[in-house]
């Protein structure tokens, strides 16, 4: 365990930077990620069963 303020001090800075870090990182996962209305569109357009063309 820390021993003093400064300790404390500086663990909860690290704590604070690992948080923001976090942070960062999904935010780009969200921005990075497909737009679930057009998935969901392309997937209407999925043949169904049945409906695939022979070869």
């Amino acid at each position: 365990m820390p021993a003093g303020p400064d300790d404390l001090e500086k663990l909860l800075g690290e704590v604070r930077k690992t948080i923001r870090d976090n942070h960062d990182f999904l935010k780009f996962l969200a921005d990075d990620a497909p737009d679930m209305d057009a998935v969901a569109d392309d997937a209407d357009e999925a043949p169904r069963d049945g409906e695939f063309e022979e070869l």
